[in-house]
Order: C-alpha cells, then sequence, then structure tokens
C-alpha cells in the first residue's frame, strides 16, 4: 500500500550523502563530547555558530531539550517567563520549564506568532514588588507551527528586540524551522537571528537529519548551556556519529532545497482547495498546511479514513488538520495526497 507520510518533517530520512558522510568516519573523526574531544561535534558546532551569527553554538539530542537549557541559562527559579498561548514550549514540552526549571508561565495571545505590544505591556511584572516574580524572559516561535507555519518577519524581530531591552527581558527564539523561515524569505538566517539572545533550530525537521538540534548564543551561554545539557542526560561520549549527518544539513545546498517543500505545500493546500469544499485554508508560506474545517464532525474518523487511503497526518484541535511537506515529499506524492485528501473530506463534509 502506498503511504505518504505528512504527519511532521520529523518523519524524513537521511539523504545519500549524508549516508556517505556516516560512511567515511573514522575513529580519529570520534572522542568524547562530554570532554570537547569529539571532533565531529566540534566542527558542527563551529559551523552552525558561525552560519547563525552567534559567538558558540550546542550540539544537543532534540529541539525540546535545546529550549530547555536555553530557559534555564537565561533566568533563575522563581522568574516569570513570557510564552506565546499556542508556543511549542507552552503546549508540547510537558511543562519542563514550569517542573525542572521552577518558572513561571504566563502566556500572550498573538496574531499568528505576533504580539500586540500594548497589550504585551501589561503582563510585564514590577520587579521592585517583592510580592511577584520577576519577569525576566520573552520567547517567540518562527516559524510558528500552530498559525501555520506562518513567518515572523525580520522587522518584528527588531521590534521584540526593542520591547525585550525595554523591559530588561532575555529573548529567545524558538528556531526549530528557523532555516524555512529564511528561506521563505530568501533572506540569510542571520536577519533573524541578530536580534535575539539565543536561539535553538533543529537539524532533525526539514533539514533532514535523524537526530539533533542546535543551540546558539553567546560563549557565556553555551558554557552555561553545556552544564545544563549534562544535567539534563544530554552529555553524550562518540556523538560524531549522529552530528556528522548535521555537518551536511548546513550545508547551503541543502537549506536551499527547502524551497522544494515550500512549493509542495502550496500545490497541496490548492489542490484541497480545488473541491471546494466548508474548509478554509490559509496560503502556505513555508512547509506547514493546516485545513480547518468548518462543519462539526468527528474529525479523528477523517484521520482515520486518511490513514486507510496512505494518507498520514495529525490534527492539531478538533477541527484542524495539519499537513507537513519534507524531504522524500515529491510532486507525485502531493498530487496522490490531493486526491486522497479531497475524496476523504466530501465524504464527510458537505459541498459549499
Amino acid at each position: 500500500m502506498r503511504i505518504v507520510d505528512l504527519r511532521s518533517d520529523t518523519v524524513t530520512k537521511p539523504s545519500p550523502e549524508m549516508w556517505e558522510t556516516l560512511r567515511s568516519l573514522e575513529n580519529s573523526d570520534l572522542g568524547d563530547d562530554v570532554e570537547g574531544e569529539d571532533p565531529t561535534v566540534n566542527k558542527l558546532e563551529e559551523k552552525a555558530a558561525k552560519l547563525i551569527g552567534k559567538e558558540a553554538a550546542l550540539f544537543v539530542t532534540s529541539g525540546t531539550q535545546g529550549n530547555l537549557v536555553s530557559l534555564l541559562s537565561l533566568t533563575n527559579p522563581g522568574d516569570e517567563i513570557l510564552l506565546e498561548e499556542l508556543s511549542h514550549i507552552y503546549k508540547n514540552e510537558v511543562g519542563s520549564a514550569a517542573r525542572i526549571g521552577g518558572l513561571m508561565i504566563r502566556t500572550y495571545p498573538s496574531i499568528k506568532g505576533v504580539p500586540l505590544f500594548d497589550q504585551l505591556q501589561t503582563l510585564i511584572r514590577d520587579k521592585e514588588d517583592i510580592h511577584e516574580p520577576p519577569t525576566t524572559l520573552f520567547s517567540v516561535e518562527n516559524t510558528h507551527n500552530y498559525h501555520g507555519g506562518v513567518i515572523v518577519q525580520p522587522e518584528v524581530l527588531k521590534d521584540m528586540r526593542d520591547f525585550s531591552e525595554k523591559n530588561s527581558l532575555k529573548l529567545h527564539l524558538d528556531g526549530a524551522r528557523i532555516f524555512n523561515a529564511a528561506v521563505g524569505l530568501g533572506v540569510p538566517v542571520t536577519e533573524f537571528t541578530k536580534h535575539v539572545d539565543s536561539v535553538m533550530f533543529c537539524l532533525s525537521k526539514g533539514l533532514s537529519c535523524p537526530v539533533g538540534s542546535i543551540v546558539a548564543g553567546s560563549k557565556e551561554f553555551i558554557k552555561s548551556a553545556r552544564r545544563y545539557r549534562k544535567m539534563l542526560g544530554g552529555g553524550m561520549r562518540q556523538a560524531a556519529i549522529i552530528a556528522s549527518f548535521g555537518l551536511i544539513a548546513l550545508e547551503p545546498k541543502w537549506i536551499k532545497r527547502l524551497e522544494e517543500d515550500h512549493k509542495n505545500a502550496k500545490l497541496l493546500a490548492e489542490g484541497i482547495e480545488s473541491y471546494d469544499l466548508p474548509i478554509n485554508i490559509d496560503k502556505p508560506e513555508t512547509n506547514i498546511v493546516i485545513v480547518k474545517l468548518l462543519q462539526k464532525t468527528r474529525i479523528v474518523k477523517i484521520l482515520n479514513q486518511l490513514g486507510k487511503e496512505g494518507i498520514l497526518s495529525f490534527n492539531i484541535s478538533k477541527e484542524k488538520i495539519r499537513f507537513v511537506t519534507h524531504y522524500g515529499i515529491n510532486e507525485d506524492d502531493i498530487q496522490f495526497s490531493v486526491q486522497k485528501i479531497g475524496n476523504t473530506l466530501s465524504k464527510f463534509l458537505i459541498y459549499k
């Protein structure tokens, strides 16, 4: 049975070039990363820091771990942090900021990931009031997953930087898919990252590595993050085995390949819209397509039927289905998916 897996870009498999790089590793390319002695990991971290425009970088096991070590490194227990209400850190990271970091979490609403700054200002605590936890960190997600892979523009990040400085806050960027944002706008990734104190980005999503993410920031920040990574069980030994894939993933050619995913997402959205069903689809800016159902129905039944038809996807709410394009999905897969999705939705929804 033909399967097109559109659940997430985390399901990607390594490219032939990545496998070749792994096969070419020798013992001299491996070392104990906890001791800073793995030459391949060191090379990856140096390459990532330079590319992202920061002093230093750290290889971590996942984006969730990367976000947590960032928060721990920039705050103190008892601090309050501002997270967007649909952000991955708030919704999908098991409350680790509170449970492990001892951090108070306050959420802010947004328009597609962009806060209303006047409203945001009212959420800042008075640091002089001994009764209140001090607000010390502000976080933004880019691209924003639950808002459909939208790009938070560099000029908005600059406004966030200005807001953070005005209120003596650190600014963290959950940039799990930040290279999708850069490719989507056709600008260097540093146009985004230059405005933030810390950034996390995933190697294991659109960049197609099997494991790993990168945290980047100042040398002092990374020194602290490395300690917290160890505390969280993320200290790895001969990590070149997985880090080697990242060296290929950060090549310009491979980053540019994300354009294919964006193109396929647009084709998918246009194809589903052609069925003229009671649905809403915002034009995708990157590689995420969210279909909002405008009629009440049991979304789980739709997902189950799609699975039987060979299309794997996730729902992100009771009325929204998410499809994510990625490496390994080609235009023929998209045409196949459009037909299966359109026909399935037609069975459960009444035409306009």
